[in-house]
């Protein structure tokens, strides 16, 4: 340890041990002054020389990335932070930052005891860490290691995010790594992580995983790791959460499903509904709470005698009761113990819908979007997702119709406008497609479904004959997504319209390299490319 009063490259003068843990030591020092932070990473406990190198690799990305970057939410540093130090036969790793005033939110919960913060004072720090979170996204960095002793509380009640040392910079080479399922280097806390980010294959809906399970510990007092799952692995914690009202417990169970894609997908759709909560009338008394073991008993007592009135409410809906029967989902009696919550139950339908859809069952799908529908009428995911079965069995005008009705319910949800506009493709309506589709392109921050959209916009162009414009679309399309079939096949069809039989081939061969049998347009576009390859081929 270095003793107090210490110069470390002859500038930075050590006041006190901070604190120490992992592979290093925090230091305050006097610089000149001004107070700031010194970080010194220790590798004498690491003997695999692989192991210290990537040590030593995190804590320089660390250095590299906060220089970087320029927000109040996030430690400055200057451009020499990072520096090596002598220290007799020793070399020294150091890294000096601003010096945040405060505790970490995990320090300031323990002294708390069992009082928690109120749904008022979630909303705020949910909204401050989305702010320094999008930022981070919006440089192409996911932070992958938030969790309460990372997030600091100053005297006037604004957060940081602190250590960034596993932050992963998204890049194409990163992003194909993921495509090959190939692992990036893992980092994981227990009870914040979620399972892609374990496999070494972070999501930007990481990070937003982990902010929920962090509100989840402010709100309850427990660690995430200590709650127990239901069947479809979601967190069974709303019963320790007294102060909470049911819509943002709804979106914190958003947040932290299990699956990536069943979490919003970018800050701006959290935001969105936190700025819609903020206006509604609290439901539950605006005061931090104490939780006794008599009050939890008496809690649950309370909702699993509301919980019950609700399911005898439901259970008079006899054709409710006999889809759920029909399809091998009604509750165990075990939902009925106050493990098990009425709000989840339009989740677990969705999710049970989603996976029927995938493996081909339209019947099964429709029925389970349908029960989800009738708990929950405004979940505008299902209307797109009816909207797409339908579309699967031919049946143009009901698909339009739910997709019309997603966009309604959520206007800022890109996919509908996606599909919406294909289908007035189709009808020729070309004037309202691009309309549509000009709107998803201004929503989406989702490059699979930008991608898509510049796809159909290159089809309207092409269906008007405005073939120059539709190349330009199309090309975008491919530049976010390589391996878009449609977007080669209908390049290639543009081409052999101008005549180019120098291009038309290459597209004609990853039009049918990437077409899939399963999508019935794309299965008469690889048709298509096969009788264009074979006939260039005749004529060589």
């Amino acid at each position: 340890m270095i003793k107090p009063e210490t110069v470390v490259k002859n500038r930075y003068r050590i006041v006190r041990l901070l604190g120490e843990g992992g592979f290093g030591k925090t230091y305050e020092v006097d610089d000149e002054g001004t107070l700031k932070v010194l970080k010194l990473l220790n590798l004498d406990s690491l003997y695999n020389s692989e192991k210290r190198q990537t040590a030593l690799s995190l804590f320089q990305r660390e250095a590299e990335i906060l220089k970087r970057l320029n927000h109040p939410g996030i430690p400055r540093v200057e451009s020499d932070c990072y520096f090596t130090w002598q220290d007799g036969i020793d070399t020294r790793h150091c890294l000096v930052m601003e010096k945040i005033d405060g505790q970490n939110l995990e320090n300031w919960r323990r002294e708390r005891d069992d009082k928690f913060i109120t749904q008022k004072q979630a909303i705020e720090w949910l909204k401050q860490l989305l702010e320094i979170v999008e930022y981070l996204h919006q440089h192409n960095y996911i932070h992958r290691d938030i969790k309460p002793p990372n997030i600091m509380l100053k005297p006037n009640g604004q957060l940081v995010l602190i250590d960034f040392g596993g932050v992963k910079q998204i890049t194409d080479t990163y992003i194909a790594k993921l495509v090959d399922d190939v692992d990036a280097t893992k980092l994981w806390t227990a009870g914040y992580t979620p399972q892609e980010q374990r496999k070494g294959k972070p999501l930007k809906q990481s990070d937003f995983f982990a902010l929920g399970c962090t509100l989840v510990y402010l709100l309850t007092g427990i660690s995430p790791e200590q709650f127990d799952t239901d069947d479809d692995d979601l967190l069974i914690w709303r019963h320790h959460a007294p102060t909470v009202g049911e819509n943002l417990a709804n979106l914190i169970d958003r947040m932290i499903a299990p699956l990536h894609r069943e979490r919003p997908q970018d800050t701006q759709i959290i935001l969105k509904y936190l700025a819609t909560l903020e206006k509604e009338p609290s439901v539950v008394e605006d005061k931090p709470t104490d939780l006794s073991v008599n009050n939890r008993d008496k809690i649950e007592k309370k909702l699993s005698a509301s919980l019950k009135h609700g399911i005898a409410k439901l259970i008079n809906i006899s054709s409710v009761i006999k889809a759920a029967i029909a399809l091998g989902v009604l509750l165990p009696l075990g939902f009925f113990s106050g493990r098990y919550f009425l709000q989840r139950i339009p989740f677990n339908f969705y999710h049970r819908g989603f996976e029927s859809f995938q493996a081909g069952d339209l019947e099964r799908a429709e029925s389970y979007y349908r029960l989800a529908l009738f708990l929950d009428p405004n979940f505008a995911e299902i209307y797109f997702s009816l909207g797409k079965v339908h579309e699967k069995r031919a049946k143009w005008e009901l698909a339009e119709a739910e997709y019309q009705k997603a966009i309604a319910l959520q206007p800022d949800y890109d996919k509908p406008y996606n599909n919406l506009g294909r289908l007035y493709i189709h009808k020729k309506q070309y004037s309202a497609a691009i309309a549509l589709l000009k709107q998803g392109l201004e929503l989406t921050k989702d490059k699979a479904v930008e991608s898509a959209l510049l796809k159909n916009f290159g089809l309207a162009l092409k269906e008007q004959e405005k073939y120059e414009e539709a190349k330009i679309y199309l090309q975008k399309s491919l530049a976010l997504d390589g391996k878009r079939a449609p977007a080669y096949c209908l390049l290639a069809q543009i081409l052999e319209i101008q005549g180019n039989k120098v291009e038309v081939g290459e597209k004609w061969k990853n039009c049918l390299r990437y077409a899939s049998e399963d999508n019935p347009d794309e299965k008469i576009w690889k048709n298509q490319a096969q009788k264009r390859l074979q006939l260039q081929n005749t004529q060589k």
